[in-house]
């Protein structure tokens, strides 16, 4: 089936509905909503069997929806209606939500329905829901479409009792210190997390405020900021405090960052350092970046970097986990990563907010080696990498160092760097791609722009298994695989092959010259003429759309004279 996808960005559902059609045999291209005209020619140009807009902003012209079946992804239940409809579903405390598929029509999200279905409300942020509960529910309305289709047995309903909700007044997110909760902000935050954020003043000015984490033990008054902790601030409120994480100042060009590079020094400069080792146990919720804990023998990792991006910093520390879980006497070290991402890579944020981005870049790619350097050379102990959440450019490969690879069913991988500008990529993949699936295949890997799916990614052999359909799911079932292995009589023979082939693939050429010319590459990319790099991170960051949809998206448009 030729399938057209219309995406405001090709943002991670967009994504998973283009792994899950495309590795099924059906022909997807993909066109963004720069203008109704633009939409209306890709349409003419691929002459689809079926459209889907699985995230859109631009209203769809009626002379494709007239001519076409053309079904759009609402995150909300039937009869819900409007932009923001998972930010209105926290800020109102629903309990249920859910996603449905609908027949594109002239209102907004008033079409019928072709599939939904319902979850359970998690206490969580707006992005995590849209990525976890939305996306599997979508998916499951996606193949019930397909199928009913296929069958040529079509059942729609029309909606009753629909309510248009407009766009979240920014108001109803403004946090007042002085009368909030600690509940209260943390519902604000989360309902507006990713996009726009929750208004707040801070030391008398307003920043727009993300990654809201509550505090359990300190205490303050209200409005008060009161600690400090791995680049993030510590506030009180009305009864108790809550860790934000990242910060951006109001104004159309600020920059979501760390909290403690948007506030002024003065505010920083005599906040109380309120450090937590990795491996401390508390017994109450805080703010914690890295968590590390042990299982028997076995290590495990979890480092929850919001958006997958890891800055020089977040790297230099999570090497000084890696290197204490190497002491200790156990016999795996267990990479994580988060629930929502494994890693990304690089911080393109907090380079783009340097004062040398090119320095920091350089500072940033080398900070990541350095985790990969200390994985791969870590010969007396299984090294596994638990890829939970999606992972992209850099973080795949920062994963691929590891012995052993599992990902979730429905993780999405973007296993190349090509998208931010051409980088050349390091984290020693010119060592780990070829062994794991030869430099032709490898090749092609690299050159692909598109997402796989960690389905797609076993088949290839570029990890070594597929586990769960969860977060919980895919954690229970790593830690029953691997404490059976470490267990077993193989587990010996495994750690003295791995030792044996890695010193004599070094003898050979050493591991220390893959990095070097990695990074000749990389110094290219950063201080050479060509400027693509520099052009593509100050477009991501700032979240500038394109003004035409990339080639490589846009298979309609390669395929046409």
């Amino acid at each position: 089936m030729r399938v057209l996808m219309f995406c405001h960005r090709f943002n991670s559902l967009s994504q998973r509905f283009y792994c899950e059609l495309s590795e099924a045999g059906h022909e997807v291209s993909i066109e963004l909503d720069v203008h109704p005209n633009l939409m209306v020619e890709a349409v003419s140009i691929f002459k689809p069997d079926l459209i889907i807009a699985p995230f859109l902003k631009r209203k769809i012209p009626r002379a494709i929806w007239e001519n076409y079946i053309t079904l759009v992804v609402h995150p909300g239940p039937p009869g819900d209606r409007g932009p923001n409809a998972l930010d209105w579903a926290i800020l109102e405390e629903e309990k249920e939500w859910g996603v449905c598929m609908l027949s594109a029509v002239e209102e907004y999200d008033a079409g019928d329905v072709w599939a939904y279905r319902t979850f359970p409300m998690r206490r969580a942020k707006k992005s995590s829901i849209y990525r976890r509960e939305v996306t599997e529910g979508a998916v499951e309305c996606l193949w019930e479409v397909m199928e009913s289709l296929e069958r040529g047995r079509v059942e729609v309903k029309p909606q009753e009792n629909g309510r248009f909700r407009p766009t979240v007044d920014k108001r109803l997110r403004a946090i007042n210190w002085q009368t909030d909760r600690t509940e209260d902000v943390l519902k604000k935050v989360y309902s507006g997390d990713g996009q726009p954020g929750a208004l707040a003043s801070i030391g008398g000015k307003e920043y727009y405020l993300f990654n809201a984490f509550p505090e359990g033990y300190l205490r303050g008054k209200p409005g008060e900021l009161i600690a400090k902790r791995d680049e993030a601030v510590c506030i009180a409120t009305t009864d108790g405090a809550v860790w934000i994480g990242h910060l951006r100042e109001k104004g159309r060009y600020g920059i979501k960052l760390p909290a403690v590079r948007v506030l002024p020094e003065v505010l920083i400069e005599g906040l109380r350092e309120e450090p937590l080792k990795p491996w401390e146990t508390v017994d109450f919720p805080t703010y914690r970046e890295i968590v590390y804990t042990e299982h028997k023998n076995i290590a495990y990792i979890d480092f929850e970097f919001y958006n997958g991006a890891m800055s020089t910093q977040q790297c230099e520390r999570l090497l000084d986990v890696i290197k204490y879980a190497k002491k200790r006497p156990v016999k795996a070290i267990v990479l994580l990563g988060g629930e929502d991402f494994f890693s990304n890579g690089m911080n393109l944020n907090t380079i783009e907010a340097s004062e040398s981005p090119a320095d920091e870049s350089w500072r940033n790619i080398n900070a990541i080696d350095d985790l990969c350097e200390e994985i791969l050379t870590t010969l007396d102990k299984l090294t596994v990498a638990g890829i939970r959440g999606n992972a992209g450019a850099g973080g795949v490969f920062f994963a691929l160092c590891c012995d052993l690879v599992f990902a979730r069913k429905g993780v999405v991988l973007n296993p190349h760097y090509k998208n931010i500008g051409n980088l050349y990529g390091s984290e020693f993949w010119t060592y780990t791609l070829p062994k794991r699936v030869g430099w032709e295949k490898g090749k092609e890997i690299m050159e692909n722009r598109m997402p796989i799916s960690s389905e797609k990614a076993f088949r290839l052999g570029l990890i070594d298994g597929v586990l769960g359909n969860s977060p919980e799911d895919f954690l229970e079932k790593i830690k029953a695989f691997l404490q059976d292995f470490v267990d077993s009589a193989e587990f010996e023979n495994f750690i003295m092959r791995k030792k044996e082939e890695r010193l004599k693939d070094w003898s050979k050429k050493p591991l220390r010259s893959y990095r070097e010319e990695e990074l000749e590459n990389m110094r290219l990319n950063f201080y050479g003429f060509d400027t693509s790099y520099h052009i593509a991170r100050y477009y991501f960051v700032r979240r500038f759309l394109p003004f035409r949809t990339p080639p490589y998206l846009a298979l309609h448009r390669r395929l046409s004279p």
